[in-house]
């Protein structure tokens, strides 16, 4: 994952973050909390592993085992809703007296940038209890667009042995 590896990258994005800090401390007004989360989400999504997908609803999983794991099948009924809220993470990135550090920053937005696959529907609160899936180094599920996501035949396999498994553990 190339936001929690390549230092290039890193230190230009979080120069990108720096500014936007200043721009915020010079013109307040002008950047506000939801223009600064829009901008600092146009910006992170630069890497395919943005959003990274780290579970998916029990009725998400469901829905797509109708269509054979096929998400394209199911156009607009799924998203990725954000564990923690991404105006939650501009506020606690923005709102102190001086930017965060380079490490910390990261730390902060790979943490609160983790996401789950569930129902349109679903994407409230109080967040919906999901099924971990295990993408750590977020190689499952990348960017497609800015909000939507590559589901690929990897993905499909992946979902459909999780749902054999789901099923398997309910017979016993």
């Amino acid at each position: 994952m190339r936001l929690a590896n390549d230092s290039v990258l890193r230190q230009a994005l979080y120069g990108m973050y720096v500014a936007l800090f200043n721009a915020k401390r010079v013109c307040p007004s002008d950047f506000h909390a939801s223009r600064l989360t829009t901008i600092q989400t146009a910006l992170m999504g630069i890497e395919d592993c943005g959003w990274r997908v780290v579970g998916i609803t029990r009725e998400a999983l469901e829905l797509l085992a109708t269509v054979d794991f096929n998400k394209n099948k199911l156009p607009r009924q799924l998203c990725r809703g954000h564990i923690t809220d991404r105006i939650d993470t501009t506020r606690l990135l923005f709102e102190r007296g001086e930017p965060i550090e380079l490490d910390d920053f990261f730390k902060v937005f790979l943490h609160n940038d983790r996401t789950v696959i569930m129902l349109n529907k679903q994407n409230t609160k109080p967040f919906p209890d999901y099924i971990d899936i295990d993408n750590s180094d977020a190689t499952l599920f990348p960017n497609g667009s800015l909000m939507s996501w590559k589901h690929r035949k990897k993905e499909r396999e992946y979902l459909r042995l999780l749902h054999a498994e789901l099923l398997a553990r309910e017979r016993k």
